[in-house]
């Protein structure tokens, strides 16, 4: 039976990222039992694990080539095209 459920929020850079892990009751007691004992809370030892499984792997995520600008930041061919034809889009 599923009957923990651990909840966390990750952040990866600017993306906030929430999490829900369900586990067995006998896994849950002894995850909190763990934590309790050695005094980590449970969404940044559930962080720290995650990391350092993917460290291991060697696993690096590769970056958008074309990452997508900030809400409010014109590119540059909009600055362009507001220069050259005096249109300001909103």
């Amino acid at each position: 039976m599923l009957s923990t459920v651990v909840s966390l929020l990750l952040t990866c850079e600017e993306l906030q990222m929430k999490l829900s892990v369900l586990l067995t009751d006998e896994e849950g007691e002894r995850f909190c039992a763990y934590c309790t004992e050695k005094g980590h809370k449970k969404s940044t030892l559930i962080v720290r694990l995650i990391r350092e499984h993917l460290d291991r792997e060697a696993f690096a995520a590769q970056r958008p080539l074309f990452p997508a600008a900030p809400r409010g930041v014109a590119s540059k061919a909009d600055a362009r095209r507001t220069k050259r034809t005096g249109d300001a889009r909103e």
